[in-house]
Formats: structure tokens, sequence, C-alpha cells
């Protein structure tokens, strides 16, 4: 067997998808791919990365992406640094100049160990460390906490004979984060002495599914369930506020508690860190190693299902809790309108969000949706769409919730979404620009408000396309099962 084909058969143990957009560097690795790996094309080396991100969530397997040398890898940067944030195990497979000719450093060359924002950059030197290379990438991706890894394959060696490399086949596996029960006690002791506690949950409860003992320790502990700034995934089947985007506000919120338990969550994935947080009265329970070790108050890595499930055997029941009122974030009466409104339409569909204008108003009713939503959790715009035909692509029923000037940064993934006749519900919110800068600028400018036609786009791509300001119909359309791609452009008024 050659090389190609002996990697071919070694990623067929993860997953059966692969993604990318290739150039002449990826030609002699992709020749050799079996009809067992199915490969989809997009039209932009980012957007592959964003599908194989969506992939993922559908069915947790690692992605695979296989991107062009250096021009392909550094059109996916913003991709990549979201999957490094999110923490999604990618392999990218990236194509590389001849092996023996990088010192001379022809055209497509890059040292690809100076990337960012990968866990790992493996180059292959030569054929016998190839499948070890791959191995290792993938080990590295899924381990915790997970998250994308480059190994750069030279085209010589791409088809170049080797004996098989004997390397186990089985599915890495990391073992459970547990605490030790004298720690377990420890901290059900400070939670039993407090007389008010504030939860922050975050992405980790639905990453673990811990959606339901995360309720149970609510409701016995009588507190509220506050959903970390900026989540990626349901925090929670029940949100009572969703943390705002300032450390300062944050603050004048938790520092009201005798105690906040962070519960697979953050408090730093904030847009402004206008003030340090208080945390001498914080106690954080996350699985993320990088996490854990940044933090200046009580922080365990541990499982946060295991977690609740051994803390509620230890705390008693308060029936006097310090309830403490709290303001909610302000909120888009049309958006959120319109959105109350497509949750009573919503069955199994995962909701993809790339609002920056409207992202607490649609999370807030949203959100609670376990397993069925998704974001990003690094500010990337461009992600949602390629991430909902990923997740598609995986066998997911998706529906992408966008505005008009998100749109714009990846349109070419709906070409992958015609082309392979994938199934696929959009709504696009549009605003006649950037609100979400025109909100927080005190001047007018043109270049906060680009007028644009999104379903134009979506038109050329082959959507059913409709814009409309009379929506409740037209949503009832949208959301009508009959097998077909469907493009929604509200206009929202000013």
């Amino acid at each position: 067997m050659n090389i190609s084909e002996q990697i071919f058969d070694y990623i067929s143990k993860y997953t059966n998808l692969m993604f990318g957009n290739p150039g002449t560097t990826e030609l002699p690795f992709l020749k050799y791919k079996p009809n067992s790996i199915k490969y989809y094309l997009a039209l932009h080396d980012g957007i592959a990365v964003g599908m194989s991100a969506g992939s993922y969530l559908y069915n947790n397997k690692i992605g695979i992406v296989n991107l062009h040398a250096a021009p392909g890898l550094m059109n996916s940067i913003g991709y990549i640094y979201s999957a490094k944030l999110d923490r999604t195990p990618l392999l990218v497979i990236v194509g590389q100049q001849e092996s023996t000719k990088l010192l001379d450093e022809p055209v497509l060359t890059v040292d690809l160990r100076k990337i960012p924002y990968v866990k790992e950059v493996i180059d292959v030197k030569n054929k016998k460390e190839a499948i070890k290379a791959i191995s290792v990438g993938i080990r590295t991706a899924l381990s915790n906490p997970s998250g994308p890894v480059i190994v750069s394959l030279p085209f010589d060696i791409a088809e170049e004979e080797c004996e098989k490399t004997n390397i186990t086949e089985s599915i890495y596996t990391e073992e459970k984060l547990v605490l030790k029960p004298d720690i377990l006690d420890q901290i059900a002791e400070e939670i039993n002495n407090s007389k008010s506690i504030a939860i922050v949950a975050g992405y980790e409860i639905d990453l673990f599914d811990a959606h339901d003992e995360l309720i149970e320790f609510s409701e016995k502990i009588g507190s509220p369930i506050f959903a970390e700034p900026y989540f990626s995934r349901s925090p929670s089947v029940k949100i009572d506020a969703i943390l705002p985007r300032k450390a300062s506000q944050i603050n004048k919120i938790l520092m009201r508690y005798d105690l906040v338990l962070l519960i697979g969550s953050t408090l730093h994935n904030v847009i402004f860190m206008d003030e340090d947080y208080m945390w001498e009265n914080i106690i954080q329970i996350t699985t993320d190693h990088e996490e854990n070790v940044k933090r200046f108050w009580k922080s365990f890595l541990c499982d946060p299902k295991y977690f609740l499930k051994e803390i509620l055997l230890r705390v008693k029941e308060k029936k006097n809790n310090k309830k403490i009122p709290f303001t909610k974030n302000e909120v888009n009466k049309n958006v959120s309108q319109i959105t109350e409104y497509l949750k009573k339409l919503l069955k199994d569909e995962a909701v993809f969000e790339e609002t920056p204008a409207y992202r607490e108003t649609i999370m807030e009713i949203l959100g609670n949706r376990k397993k069925l939503f998704f974001s990003n959790r690094s500010g990337f715009l461009g992600w949602a769409l390629p991430a909902s035909i990923g997740y598609a692509i995986a066998g997911g029923k998706s529906l992408t919730i966008i505005g008009d000037g998100s749109f714009h940064y990846s349109p070419q993934a709906l070409w992958t979404a015609s082309n392979y006749d994938i199934e696929l519900k959009i709504l696009v919110l549009n605003n006649k620009g950037y609100e979400s800068l025109r909100s927080k600028a005190n001047y007018q400018a043109d270049y906060l408000s680009p007028i644009t036609s999104p379903h134009k786009v979506a038109q050329a791509y082959g959507f059913e396309v409709v814009e409309t300001t009379n929506w409740k119909s037209e949503i009832k359309w949208l959301m009508e099962n009959d097998k077909k791609r469907k493009f929604l452009e509200i206009i929202i008024p000013e």
C-alpha cells in the first residue's frame, strides 16, 4: 500500500467524511480516496473547515479536512481560530511542497509550525512516519481540551509505497475526570454554609449531557441559573438570564451572591474585559485543562455530570435561599416575536446562530434546546452557514439564523448544499447593515450600513427564496418539511 492509501484506511476507523478545497499539492493524496470516504467540496478553504466542525457537532466524530498548502491554510485561519476556542476536534491535513526542496522555499511553502491557534503542528518528513503523524494528530485533537491539529503531507511522499505501519486501530478514549470524596465534601460544605448561591452554566453541560442533573441541583439549593457569556452550546434547559458582554456588568450581578458556582463554564469569554472579577467567592468545575490553570479562584478538573451527581448527594435542600433580583438583557421586540413564533414550529432541527446584533435575544429563547443550539465562542463571522451544512451532511436537520452582514462572509457555502442536494433552511434577519456596530457607535457613517440583498445570492445558488416584512406566513413556509433548500429573508424594521 502507498502512504495515501494507508492514511485513508486509518482515518476511516474514525469517520467516513472529509471536507476540502484541493490544490496541486493535494492531488496525489486525493487520487487514492476510497469510495467509503465521502469527500465534500467547498469553494473556499475556510468553509471546508466550518463544515467539518458542523459534522462533528452532529456525529461527535473528529472532523477531517484537507487544505491546500500555505494559501489554503491561510484562507482558513479564522475558522481554525474558532475551532480552537470552541474546543472542536479537527484533523487538518495540509498538502506541502516536495519534502526535499523545502529549504529552497518554492511557491506554496510555509513553516506550518508558526501557525497559531492549533493544538499541534506535525510535519511529515518521510514515509515511515506518515501514519504515525496521522495517529498522533487524531489523538491530540481528541484529547482534552479538544481542538484542531495540522498534519502536513508533502506531495512527493503521498504516493510512496511503504509497508503497513502497525498502529492500534482502537478509538482514542480519555479517562473520566473525577474528584476525590474529601474534595466533594469540602465543596458541599461551602454550598451548605452559603445563604445565596448563583450557578453559571456553560457549554460543557451540553457536551456531557448534564442538563437533568443541573436542573435538579439548582432546584435543591434554590439557585438561579445564569448562562455563561457568548455560549456556544445550550448551557441549560432552563436559563434565568444570560450574563452580559461586559465584565463590569457581570460583577454587578454576581458579587451580590455569597457563592458563585461555575459549572462547565467560564466568565472570561466577554467582549469587554473592563474590570477584574471578584474571585474570592467563586468555585469552578471544568474539564478544560487550559481554563483550569488560568483562573485565580478555586478551580477543579472534573466531569460536570459526575460532579453534579455526587454533589447532589451531599448538599442540603435550601427552602429559604435568599432571592436576589437581577435585570435581564434588553431584547429587540421584533426579533423576539419572530423567534418566539419560530420556536413553536421547531422540531428536531438544530439552530445555528450568527446574529451579532440580536445574539442574546435569540439565545434567551432558543438557547435552552439541549444538543440543538449552536453558535461560536470566538465572535468569528462566517461560521454558522458552513457549520449548519456540515451538520446536515452528517445526517442532522439544521436551521441557520444569520444576519445580513454575517451572511456575506461565507455565501459560497450554499454551492455545496446545492451541489450535493442537501436539505437546508436559512433565515436571514436583515437590518440593512451592521446593527451590532451602529448600536454601539456614537456617530453615523456609511460604512456601518452596507445595503445588500442576500436572497438574490441564494437564488443564484439554486435556493427557493422569499424576501418579506410579513413574516408569519413565510416562517411557516420555511419550516415545512418538504426536503428542499429554502431561504427566507426578513427585513427588520428600524
